[in-house]
């Protein structure tokens, strides 16, 4: 008889301490898309994308441009063998400094982003800590996952979605 008491306390405990943690639940998505400067970075990043994309386009245009006096040199036979073998070469290396370029350049936005949105982030957990303290929240869970998907599969209406007052912390002022 000791025995299953034991073993029924030993059972029972960690859903006993589970039942004191308190875990609320918020929308970093909403809380960012809440936020006035969120608009401005984003506004910032589209414009630092489209004078990225207009150097890129600059240079895809003049190896296209490149690329067509070439076909046309052949097709009028106006090339030798040897002229021919070092443009096709040229342009080969033309085509793979484009596509370095490209890959400079998607890593230049992404870095962009990451020191545009960098500075929000870290208002917003901020703000999540404070309101999370005032409410003596032990656990806040991410609502979705940047893809959409939930991180929460349930959440009774018990639990303390902070995404509001985490609003309401930021846009004060």
């Amino acid at each position: 008889m000791k025995k299953i008491i034991i073993t029924t306390l030993f059972l029972l405990l960690p859903a006993m301490a589970m039942a004191q943690l308190k875990i609320g639940i918020m929308s970093p998505d909403d809380v960012l898309d809440a936020m006035p400067e969120a608009a401005q970075v984003q506004q910032q990043l589209e414009q630092y994308i489209q004078e990225r994309q207009n150097a890129f386009q600059t240079r895809y245009q003049d190896w296209i441009n490149d690329l067509t006096e070439y076909s046309e040199q052949v097709e009028a036979g106006a090339l030798s063998e040897q002229e021919q073998a070092r443009q096709e070469e040229r342009l080969m290396e033309l085509q793979e400094e484009l596509n370095s370029f490209q890959n400079r350049i998607q890593n230049q936005i992404q870095q962009r982003q990451n020191d545009l949105f960098n500075p929000l982030l870290v208002k917003v957990e901020d703000a999540m800590a404070e309101v999370s303290e005032e409410l003596g929240l032990d656990f806040v869970l991410n609502k979705t996952s940047n893809t959409g998907d939930p991180i929460v599969y349930f959440a009774s209406q018990r639990a303390s979605d902070i995404t509001e007052r985490v609003i309401e912390k930021l846009t004060q002022n």
